[in-house]
């Protein structure tokens, strides 16, 4: 059994293996993918496509392009439901460009199997300030909060600051950290959710994984 909140979610035997699902991550970070003109394949790699795609950005913005970076989400911590490849493409005099206007994003999703191979067509997406959306957040958050409404939400905060997305690289390494020693979550039918004891807090909590913010 799942338990879905959207973008993040957790199964219910496995409580420290939660999901960031993909498609949704890229849509709330980068929104719609952008038309491509009809003589760029987008079954072709990337890198073989790159020339065509910088004259048409060229084109479009009457500037240069140049590749900025390029890797594959399999290369970092990572809660995602399917790995991909992106390739950012900012103009050729741009000084940071995470920070840079007119940006390009080309994603080409893995669809399974093998992560060395089996990628979809590319997408296409135009952004502003990269680093400002959310894109590079690939891991869920956690948020937990009291099983009963008379005990004392602000006894969490602290905990809640160290499960956040950007405390860490691995929010769900910091609830592990945070529980009663020898304890672990189990799930609750009736909460649909995980339940747990912190250490040094006086009452049971609901733990569920939470998405990364998006600013798109």
């Amino acid at each position: 059994m799942t338990t879905t909140n959207q973008i993040a979610y957790t199964d219910s035997q496995w409580w420290d293996a939660p999901t960031l699902d993909t498609d949704l991550h890229i849509l709330e970070s980068l929104g719609e993918p952008i038309p491509v003109p009809d003589h760029i394949d987008r079954n072709d790699w990337v890198s073989e496509a790159e020339p065509a795609l910088l004259r048409w950005f060229a084109r479009e913005n009457r500037q240069q392009y140049r590749q900025a970076v390029r890797d594959n989400t399999y290369n970092s911590e990572q809660d995602l439901s399917a790995q991909f490849v992106f390739t950012v493409y900012v103009p050729e005099d741009a000084p940071d460009w995470c920070w840079s206007q007119d940006s390009y994003v080309v994603v080409e999703k893995h669809l399974g199997g093998d992560v060395r191979g089996n990628y979809g067509p590319f997408n296409v997406f135009k952004v502003d300030s990269l680093a400002d959306t959310g894109f590079f957040s690939w891991v869920c958050g956690w948020f937990v909060r009291p099983i009963a409404a008379d005990y004392d939400p602000d006894l969490l905060q602290a905990a809640n600051d160290r499960l956040s997305v950007g405390y860490s690289s691995w929010p769900t390494g910091e609830l592990r950290n945070l529980l009663h020693p020898g304890t672990e979550p189990a799930w609750s039918d009736t909460h649909k959710a995980h339940l747990c004891r912190l250490d040094g807090v006086p009452f049971p909590v609901i733990a569920e994984p939470t998405a990364p913010f998006y600013c798109c």
